[in-house]
């Protein structure tokens, strides 16, 4: 699980290829579900909060500016 402290160390782009990576997990276990093949739902949840999380930095690093 990605901290908030480690997120601020790391640049914008870091973040926004993060975000991305996180969305695309998201879509695959989305469609994982729906094909009645998923076993971990609950990962669904933790990778919104990531992405919350890395969406939260960037908008702390986009008001420090």
């Amino acid at each position: 699980m990605l901290k908030a402290k480690e997120l601020r160390d790391e640049s914008g782009e870091e973040l926004v290829a993060k975000r991305e990576a996180l969305r695309a997990e998201i879509f695959l276990l989305r469609s994982d579900r729906q094909g009645n093949q998923a076993q971990k739902t609950h990962l669904i949840g933790q990778k919104r909060k990531e992405i919350a999380r890395i969406m939260t930095v960037l908008v702390e690093k986009s008001n420090e500016r």
